[in-house]
């Protein structure tokens, strides 16, 4: 089978559907998939195709819709069976929406910015752009009849049916899952405390790690503001905020505005986290929106402590393990309450063990497996199974939320 997928720019290193896009086609062509990329930037991984789609004069609107149009023409001119797209699709085989839906998304990054003025509201609905993505997004989800969506969350696939009624029956939900061997806490334990030097952390700091390509919508706010509160300025080890991931300057003022920068290092992004997991104590990540958080698992893997919301659909696999599910992003209370709790050097390494438990739980090869099998066979029927992996826990995915029909 000839596997095609649709992905307007292809950067591994930017976000979680790219990183996630890189792994799977990279599985694809582990199993003996044939594979091809339609993308407008980047170059696919060993093994893949890459499918030339030209890119459109005018404005953005109309290079988006020239994408969805001739993207998924152009893979099945190369001779793909099957057409898999992440975003910026009007018709495919199946649709793996990593973000989210996406009214919810901006929903999110609003939120995290804690609302914004009337007017941008207003303008917002003759943005040529907003009306593309929901257009593209009722496409595919609004009909008895479309792709099988692929929901990374139970929270993600219920919020998708509740939206779009006619969509239910076709939902498969397969969550991330997170390379459990390569993030291993073992790998890089014994450099720690160089890490801790060579970043300017104090060796016995307590240190909380926030990881993100929007540090506003996964919460930095709020953790700045927890770490003002008593319950965190009042600990016997004083706890110091590592910041990584893109989009900084905008942290670093806020970081200043708070006087806090003599507590907080902020780095850039960078190509490998782990070194960052290796350095940190805990992940806090209370975000506005995120369905299924890749930094979430990887640093369970690496046996952090997560501290998080609900809106993570990450959460579903910690289930009461593993971290803390703060109630409400914007609560520095909430935040700053969980890092007390976790301060407790015996309670986090108990902690770490049951994250580092999760992780295995739920290992990459068994979900992309699990997406790529839906892809073989997007109806839902039997297909041949995929190679386990030693010592793979991975659970099934689910495989409707519909039910029998």
């Amino acid at each position: 089978m000839r596997l095609g997928v649709l992905l307007d720019r292809f950067d591994p290193a930017a976000g979680g559907a790219e990183a996630h896009t890189d792994a799977l086609l990279r599985r694809a062509v582990a199993r003996g998939f044939s594979a091809a990329l339609a993308c407008l930037e980047g170059t696919p991984p060993p093994g893949v195709d890459r499918v030339a789609v030209p890119a459109a004069r005018g404005r953005r609107p109309a290079r988006d819709r020239a994408l969805a149009v001739e993207g998924v023409r152009a893979l099945r001119d190369s001779g793909c069976d099957r057409v898999l797209a992440i975003r910026h699709a009007l018709a495919c085989d199946v649709y793996l929406p990593h973000g989210g839906l996406v009214e919810d998304a901006w929903a999110g990054q609003d939120a995290a910015r804690g609302g914004v003025p009337g007017y941008v509201t207003f303008a917002r609905r003759f943005s040529a752009k907003r009306r593309f993505f929901l257009e593209a997004e009722r496409a595919l989800l609004g009909g008895d009849e479309g792709p099988v969506v692929v929901a990374v969350s139970r929270a993600l696939a219920l919020r998708i049916g509740t939206r779009y009624p006619k969509a239910k029956r076709r939902i498969r939900v397969v969550t991330n899952g997170v390379d459990s061997d390569r993030f291993d806490p073992a790998i890089l334990r014994p450099r720690r405390r160089a890490l801790r030097g060579e970043l300017g952390i104090p060796e016995d700091a307590y240190v909380g790690l926030l990881l993100a390509h929007e540090p506003l919508l996964k919460g930095l706010p709020t953790v700045l503001d927890a770490m003002l509160r008593a319950e965190v300025t009042g600990l016997s080890s004083a706890f110091h905020l590592l910041v990584g991931g893109r989009r900084l300057d905008e942290a670093r003022r806020l970081v200043a505005r708070r006087g806090l920068a003599a507590r907080v290092t902020v780095v850039g992004a960078t190509a490998d986290p782990r070194p960052l997991y290796a350095v940190a104590d805990v992940l806090v990540q209370p975000t506005w929106y995120d369905p299924c958080s890749l930094v979430t698992l990887e640093a369970l893997s690496m046996g952090l402590p997560v501290v998080t919301t609900p809106r993570n659909g990450a959460v579903e696999l910690m289930g009461m393990r593993g971290g803390i599910a703060v109630e409400h992003p914007g609560s520095a209370e909430g935040v700053a309450v969980a890092l007390r709790v976790l301060a407790d050097p015996d309670l986090r390494a108990t902690t770490a063990d049951d994250a580092r438990y999760i992780a295995r739980r739920n290992r990459l090869s068994t979900r992309l497996d699990q997406v790529l099998d839906v892809c073989v066979s997007p109806s839902g029927g039997p297909v041949a199974p995929a190679p386990v992996e030693r010592e793979d826990e991975g659970p099934l995915a689910d495989p409707s939320l519909a039910g029998t029909p």
